[in-house]
Formats: structure tokens, sequence, C-alpha cells
């Protein structure tokens, strides 16, 4: 019998492996999403799909700290990419967790077919304030779902979106949203924005509309409300901020590097930053494994480790660009892996007064071209 700890060192280095694989992916592909679907079987075969599923259904069973270590070395080789796996395998755990033996059983089967699932669902309650909505109505014999969710990881790439719906019309509340799955081949499954994954650094969303979607019993999974039941509700957070710390580890090698090309001499200046990017890497790794071993609901205080741990990680990757950028100019944005560009292009733009912001996306810009 393979001991868990033998396997999990299988699993490091086959990811070790695949951040190689990822990497000449992005570098040679234009399209960030042909990127995902050329990726997604080397990631089925190895089960990096059902990394969060216990073993009796298939699945890997990895603990949170396992899976944090792995999800960061994914990020390592391309942080979109590492955000789409996270995104699936939270829905997966989600559907395996709250739907009943049945559905279970449907999951299994999706997963051996290697199906890509995506989260459709509110953001920072955003279904409350704006008309994002989307709710299931009972229409004589049938549910059908409607509406628009303005905040879909993986818009347009997934086989099947797990969304988040109201049954409430008055009075919405975590307590009325039910769970369900929606096809994604299915015609009434409309892609207002699709997600082409390399802009995943932008504040823009990613919007599917459900138009007159009529779901079956075997399409809900669990009952309204059971979301507030989930194990480990947090995983999502604690991805996020995995992958900005995977990031971050591939910026700062990617400066060290290029500095190196660009300056013969040392600088001072630059060792000291780098002295201090070294220091908020490890207190946000610190952050994040007392975030893993704080579980919420576990104590009064409990969410207040993640809080700073995502706040940490944020902070992390935005210091790691402006100092790349403070440092290095325009060599500091470019990158041959696009996602780094176009994320230091984003942060650029925020950090930077509005006539530099210009010159600087304009240069960038023609470069890549």
């Amino acid at each position: 019998m393979i001991q868990p700890n033998m396997l999990y060192r299988d699993l490091f280095d086959i990811a070790k492996d695949l951040t190689h694989v990822i990497r000449a992916h992005v570098d040679h592909e234009a399209h960030h999403e042909h990127v995902l679907l050329n990726i997604w079987p080397h990631l089925v075969k190895v089960g990096f799909h059902r990394l969060l599923i216990e073993s009796r259904f298939g699945g890997l069973g990895l603990d949170l700290k396992q899976y944090m270590n792995l999800i960061r070395l994914l990020a390592y080789g391309d942080g979109a990419l590492a955000l789409a796996v996270h995104v699936h395998n939270f829905a997966v755990k989600i559907v395996n967790e709250l739907g009943n033996e049945t559905l279970q059983h449907r999951l299994k089967t999706w997963l051996d077919e290697g199906k890509i699932f995506a989260l459709a669902r509110s953001e920072y309650g955003r279904d409350y304030r704006y008309n994002f909505s989307t709710r299931i109505s009972q229409i004589k014999s049938s549910m059908i779902l409607n509406g628009q969710k303005d905040f879909c990881t993986l818009a347009g790439l997934a086989d099947y979106y797990l969304v988040f719906a109201q049954t409430e019309v008055t009075s919405p509340s975590m307590d009325s949203v039910q769970v369900c799955i929606a096809n994604g081949k299915n015609p009434t499954v409309e892609v207002i924005k699709s997600n082409g994954l390399d802009s995943m650094v932008s504040s823009s969303t990613y919007s599917v509309r459900f138009n007159h979607y009529e779901l079956t019993p075997a399409e809900l999974v669990g009952q309204p409300g059971e979301i507030t039941r989930l194990s480990n509700p947090d995983i999502l957070t604690l991805g996020i901020c995995a992958i900005n710390i995977g990031m971050a580890d591939l910026g700062i090698e990617l400066f060290t590097e290029k500095e190196r090309q660009l300056y013969a001499s040392k600088n001072a200046e630059v060792l000291r930053w780098l002295g201090r990017m070294d220091v908020l890497l490890r207190s946000t790794e610190l952050l994040l494994n007392e975030s893993i071993n704080s579980r919420p609901h576990s104590g009064i205080d409990s969410g207040v480790c993640l809080r700073r741990a995502k706040a940490a990680s944020d902070m992390l990757i935005q210091d790691v660009t402006e100092g790349a950028i403070h440092y290095l100019g325009i060599d500091g944005i470019m990158s041959k892996n696009k996602f780094i560009y176009l994320r230091n292009n984003s942060y650029a733009t925020r950090i930077l007064p509005p006539n530099t912001q210009k010159c600087l996306f304009t240069l960038g810009t023609e470069k890549l071209k």
C-alpha cells in the first residue's frame, strides 16, 4: 500500500515537471485558452483535477497544506492556469461534499471523462446589490434558472458551471442559496464575456447568462442553504494566497535573471529591496500556514489570519511588480510569459502617474507585438 507521504512526494515531483511543461506552452502559445486545453489532459492524467476529494471517490485526498503547496508550485509555472486548476478543484469539492450519492457517482464519471468545472458565484455580495443575480423559479412542475453571473471564472471554457442561485425573491440570504450544476453546452447558457485566462489580472469579470435554463432534480447540489455548512469554505481564498506567492516566486526569479543580464555590478539598493521582498514572502508564507491551521468557526478570531494572509499576498505580488518596474523600467514589465507581462502591465497602470502609465503601456504593447 502506498503511504500518503510517499504519494505526496510523487505528486510534488510531478508538479515540478508540469511547471516546465506549462512554461513551455505559455511561452509559445498566443491564446491562453488553448494553453489550458492543451495542458488539461496532462493534469487529468496525473489526477490534478481531483486533488480535494477522497480516494474512495477516485480522488487524491490531499490535506490543505499539501494542496496549497501544489497550487503554489503550479502558479510558479503560470498563475492563470493555477487559478483555473484551483477553481475547478474547489467546485468539484463542493459537488462531492454537498451532493447525494447519485450525484457523487455522476461526478466521478465526469472527472473520468476530464470535464472542466467553473464557479458562477457572487463576489462580495454583488448579487444583493446589483442586477446580476440568478434565481430559481418554480413554474408549474419545472424549476427554471434565470439571470446573470458577472463573476464566473473560466466562463466560456468550462463544461459545467457550479451556480450559486437564489430561491427567495423578497429576502435573499445565504440560507436561501441553492447550489446547482448547469451544462455549459446547453443553448440556454449564454457566455456574455469569455475568460481568455491571460486577462485574469484585470479587474474585469467574466459573465454568463442563464436564459430560462430548465433544471432537473439531478442538477441540484444539496438543499437551499447547505453551502453554509461546507467544510473549509475558505479554500478558494487560501488557494488565491498560495497562487500569489507562487507568482511572486517566479517574479523575483525573472527579475534577478534580467537584472544580472542588464547590469554587471551589484546594486546595493536592489539588494536591500530583494531582502525586503524575501522577508515579505516568508511572512506571507507564515500567515498562510497559520490560516490553514486556524480553521473558520474554530474560534472567535479564526478569520483574522486569513484576512491578513490575503492582504499580505496581495501586497507581496504588487510590491514585487512595483520594484521590477521601478528598477528595470520597461524591462521590468516585459516577459515572454504573456500572463506575467499582462499582470505587470496591469499593476503598472495602477501605481504610476498617468503620463508614465500611457508611455509604458504604449511601449510595452508595441514591444510585445
